[in-house]
Parts: structure tokens; sequence; C-alpha cells
């Protein structure tokens, strides 16, 4: 685990509805930010810190001029506060960094599982990928309760002229846990590649249960769990 502790000033740039009750929050960069695809953000308000995780993967690319979280509307005080910004407002970054390697390997294919909002870090990602023409192999599987699928037009344009990308769309509404796993189990025919799982702590646990139990080793297996505060 990387973590760097700063304070870093964000000034809001634009705030976006994405679908139903998912927001995205655009700063610009501070001068001299430097991250990496997969990394998160711990943010605060100016008049200091609210009740609520602070905790926000980075839904924008290294190769984008803006930075940008993607989130869920909540009943905390931080959630209630991000999704009234305006343009102008000040914000902070009180740390940032990433968690168990959640980084790409150029080297390596890989196979992104994704539930809900837990798309964000695939999003920067997978927009990297499409910048630097990457030839990689990957695979996104994106679980959603619904057809309401966070950038779902951009995924499918990257997937256009990226050779080696993949992704399948699964609308978990009406499918049982048990008819779920069997799905993703027959998505998966190399338990040899990196595995990356991003969402609601309930699906990450299930899926990095599953992957172990087809035999994938631990150490391929990378997780980051969102809270749902």
């Amino acid at each position: 685990m990387v973590t760097k502790d700063q304070r870093i000033k964000l000034i809001v740039k634009t705030l976006k509805r994405e679908v139903l009750d998912y927001w995205t929050v655009a700063f610009d960069r501070p001068p001299g930010f430097i991250f990496e695809a997969g990394d998160w953000i711990d943010i605060e308000l100016s008049e200091g810190p609210l009740k609520g995780g602070k905790t926000y993967s980075i839904s924008s690319s290294p190769t984008e001029v803006d930075i940008q979280i993607t989130f869920r509307e909540g009943l905390s005080e931080l959630k209630r506060a991000l999704k009234d910004v305006r343009p102008g407002d000040e914000l902070y970054i009180s740390q940032y960094g990433n968690d168990y390697d959640f980084q790409l390997n150029r080297n390596r294919s890989s196979v992104l599982i994704a539930g809900g909002v837990g798309i964000a870090p695939f999003r920067s990602m997978l927009k990297e990928m499409s910048d630097d023409h990457d030839t990689n192999d990957v695979s996104l599987i994106y679980l959603n309760q619904n057809e309401n699928f966070l950038f779902r037009s951009e995924l499918d344009v990257w997937s256009t002229y990226l050779p080696n990308l993949s992704i399948i769309y699964i609308n978990t509404k009406d499918i049982n846990r048990k008819k779920r796993e069997k799905l993703i189990h027959s998505l998966i025919d190399d338990i040899g590649q990196n595995f990356y799982i991003s969402g609601p702590p309930a699906m990450v646990e299930a899926n990095e249960h599953l992957l172990i139990d087809m035999g994938v080793q631990i150490r391929n297996i990378r997780i980051d769990s969102f809270g749902g505060y």
C-alpha cells in the first residue's frame, strides 16, 4: 500500500449527473499532481471533515486534464455536500494512494469484475488504455442491478478500437446468486490471469471467494471495496 499524506486544494469544475442516483464531480487538476489509474483520494470540504466515508476512487485517467470522482447519492453529510457542490467551490485532498497494487499489469492479461459504482477505477484504467492504444488483453465483467450501466457509451466506444478489450454487461436484477456465479465462471477460461474486483463489500467478497474456489491464486486477486454510507 502506497499512501501520501497531503493537503492539496481542489477546485470544482463541474458536477454531472450520470445515471439515476450517480454523480461525477470534476476538479481542475492541481499543478504537479501525479496519480496512477486505480488510485484513490480522501476528500475534505474547506470547512473541515464531515461525517461519512471520505475515500473515493479516481474515475478519470492520468491522461485526462481533470480529476474526477464518481459516487452514488448517500445520506451521509459528506455525500449530501458533494451532491451540492458548485463550480469554484474548494475541497481538499487529505490523502491519496493505492491499495494492494490495484493497478493493471501491462505485461499480463487481466479480468476486471465491477459491481455498480465499482466501475470507477476501471473507467480510469480503460481510458488510459484507450489513450495509450494499449494492446494488452483485458476483459471487463460489469454487474449492475439494472440496465443503467455507468459510462456505458464510453466503454462501448473504447471496445470498438481496442482489439483486445472485451466487455460483458450483466443485469443481475432477475439472476439469483447461483446462476450469477455460474455465468461468471463460464466467462473465465484462464485462471492464471490477474483479477481485479471492485464494488460493494458483499459483491467483492462473493466474487473473491468464487475465484478462489475456481483455483485462482490469492496473489493474483486484487480488490477495491466501496462502502455504502
